[in-house]
């Protein structure tokens, strides 16, 4: 058992930068989290891109004190911040990438894939049109205001809509007293993008 322990923790801590990532970006976008599985394949990933900055800043650190000043020397304690620092700025570098679609925007614009960034086209939808929405109920009443917060997915999570109004069979509205409202996503059968925008 012993043995197993001291074979297992080592490992850990060669580990621990991908999962900080991982964690981080789970934490900060609306993607949903991988199956267990799913979660150590993506750690390993990170795990091998930050020890592979960490390698390349090890080596620009040695050329830059061959060359020029030399600071200290370089240890685990050194090492293990540089990844701490490392997985630190790719798990944030990640989050800015996946929350706002400028990588895959480029990408689209070479061809390269048709896909977004965000979580699901649901999201995509809200993120990408700001503007006011009508929320059609399953049982056919219409709500309309301005989604401050909205689900990453269809059927789960609620709206926050502001300034919210009720529309009757004509299309007039008939504003709330209420500024913020909070509607459960299961009751809602769709979501029409109005014209307008705030």
């Amino acid at each position: 058992m012993d043995d197993l322990v001291k074979e297992v923790i080592p490992l850990l801590q060669y580990l621990i930068p991908g999962f900080l990532t991982a964690w981080i970006f789970y934490s900060l976008t609306a993607f949903r989290r991988p199956d267990t599985f799913g979660q150590i394949v993506q750690a390993l990933i990170f795990t091998f891109v930050i020890h592979s900055a960490v390698v390349l800043i090890k080596t620009g650190l040695f050329w830059l004190g061959e060359n020029w000043l030399a600071i200290g020397g370089w240890g685990l304690k050194v090492e293990a911040f540089w990844s701490f620092v490392v997985s630190l700025t790719l798990g944030l570098l990640a989050c800015y990438l996946a929350n706002n679609d400028k990588l895959h925007f480029w990408l689209r614009d070479k061809h390269i894939t048709v896909q977004t960034s965000y979580p699901t086209e649901w999201f995509s939808a809200f993120a990408n049109h700001k503007r006011f929405v009508v929320l059609h109920f399953v049982d056919e009443r219409r709500l309309y205001g301005w989604p401050l917060e909205w689900p990453s997915e269809p059927k789960q999570g609620q709206f926050v809509i502001q300034e919210p109004s009720w529309l009757d069979s004509t299309g007039k509205e008939l504003p709330l007293a209420a500024e913020l409202l909070v509607v459960d996503a299961s009751n809602v059968l769709w979501v029409e993008f109005t014209p307008k925008t705030w």
